[in-house]
């Protein structure tokens, strides 16, 4: 990683952009930005629904896992057919996906309706509408350069980091009474409803196309962005890179705090650490958008993760739910920013004819390494972190952290955060630091 070579001067300086005070977001991002972000609340409703709903109907969280892995699978699946999202215009792609991922949601609505509804067929509308998602989400990123001015790309790509952040506080308070009131039916009802929001608003907004002639430099397959990341993207690869080790950090951070938590304050108290650290990420996200991003994108990315890292310090310092409290909070709360911060960076370096499809590389990266990373964290804190923490660091860590089985978690925590920190002075100190500059 520390030997990527300086790209050719033809690519190394920025593209000109205007100054961020100057430029807009423009009524079409905003309108698209709202249809979007209310699909993406609606999404996490229906997701957190049929969760509350699997568990109640069979007991057993065995079925949670399994909706969660159709849930992710199809990020990875589609990875090589991402071709097809720079092949079709953005808009088109955008409604395309958005149509098939409804299918999902529809079939278990007709199925609840009818009295025929079974878990497994929650199983199947979950893979279905990620399918429709994984296309739809990276046409999506690549459409922000079609809506905007270059020099706001750092505010739009904040405010895209708050339809997610919204959705991890407002999916738990809406979804469980939903399903005890009025049942499956009802989120499902949402979720369609938020289709047809952000159907509607995509289809209402003219975005523009690529020219003509980046499109005919590239055949659309994989072959010129495989050639691209081995020569002047050799930067965007590295990033790509460290993206990925980041995502499976915080997977096992978003584990293992959680685990802290329940262990601290009990399964009455979990879940307020959980709904704060939401909140953060909403103000994170806010901010983000009013302030975009650096000059110096990388440095943006690098204080992300000086600051959870020194979040997940505290988090872990002392066996009280304060601490995890006030460490989760800030942990995420620039969390958003480094999102912003890589969307930019890819947004202005790579060559637009080919920017779907290094999204949807990113994507299938991160929709392989998140789940794998989720399920490892599990056993590091019981297998790993527990056994240590009650026997051979019990005297020398536990000293400062606490010791004892139930520190498990504080340790996988402290060392997640730990290496997020590793990450950030490497990339503050590597080259690509320098050549992902903006101007």
């Amino acid at each position: 990683m520390s030997v990527i070579a300086e790209p050719p001067p033809s690519v190394d300086p920025a593209p000109p952009v205007d100054t961020a005070a100057n430029a807009r977001l423009g009524g079409r991002f905003v309108a698209v930005w709202i249809g979007q972000t209310v699909s993406i609340v609606g999404s996490s409703v229906s997701a957190l629904g049929a969760a509350v709903y699997a568990y109640v109907e069979t007991g057993s969280a065995v079925w949670l896992g399994l909706l969660t892995a159709f849930a992710t699978l199809p990020q990875v699946l589609a990875a090589p057919f991402m071709t097809l999202v720079d092949r079709v215009p953005r808009r088109t792609m955008m409604l395309a996906g958005d149509c098939f991922a409804a299918i999902g949601p529809t079939l278990a609505l007709v199925l609840a309706l009818t009295g025929r509804l079974e878990v497994w067929h929650l199983a199947v509308a979950a893979f279905v509408g990620e399918l429709g998602t994984a296309f739809q989400s990276p046409a999506s990123q690549a459409a922000v350069p079609l809506l905007v001015e270059p020099g706001a790309l750092g505010r739009a790509n904040g405010l895209g980091q708050l339809g997610p952040a919204l959705g991890m506080v407002v999916g738990p308070l809406l979804a469980t009474p939903l399903v005890a009131v009025w049942g499956i039916e009802a989120v499902l009802l949402v979720d369609l409803a938020t289709f047809v929001v952000a159907v509607t608003t995509v289809s209402i907004v003219r975005f523009g196309d690529l020219p003509s002639e980046q499109r005919a430099a590239d055949d659309g397959g994989w072959q010129p962005v495989l050639a691209w990341l081995r020569g002047p993207g050799r930067p965007v690869a590295a990033l790509i890179a460290v993206g990925s080790g980041v995502n499976a950090a915080l997977a096992l951070f978003n584990v293992s705090v959680l685990a802290l938590a329940t262990t601290i304050g009990g399964a009455g108290r979990a879940g307020v650490p959980i709904a704060l650290i939401g909140a953060s990420l909403i103000v994170g996200s806010l901010v983000a958008a009013a302030r975009g991003v650096g000059r110096d994108r990388i440095k943006t990315f690098s204080v992300g993760l000086w600051v959870l890292s020194a979040g997940c310090v505290i988090a872990a310092a002392r066996p009280n739910l304060a601490f995890v409290v006030v460490g989760g909070v800030l942990a995420v709360f620039l969390v958003p920013g480094v999102n912003a911060a890589s969307a930019t960076i890819y947004q202005e370096r790579v060559p637009p004819e080919m920017l779907g499809r290094l999204f949807g590389l990113r994507s299938a990266i991160g929709g392989g390494l998140y789940p794998a990373a989720s399920a490892l964290a599990g056993v590091l804190v019981s297998h790993v972190g527990a056994p240590l923490m009650d026997g051979p660091l019990a005297g020398s860590l536990g000293g400062l952290i606490g010791a004892g089985a139930e520190r498990g978690a504080a340790l996988v925590v402290l060392t997640s955060g730990l290496v997020l920190g590793v990450i950030g002075v490497w990339l503050a100190r590597s080259p690509i630091r320098h050549q992902l500059r903006g101007n």
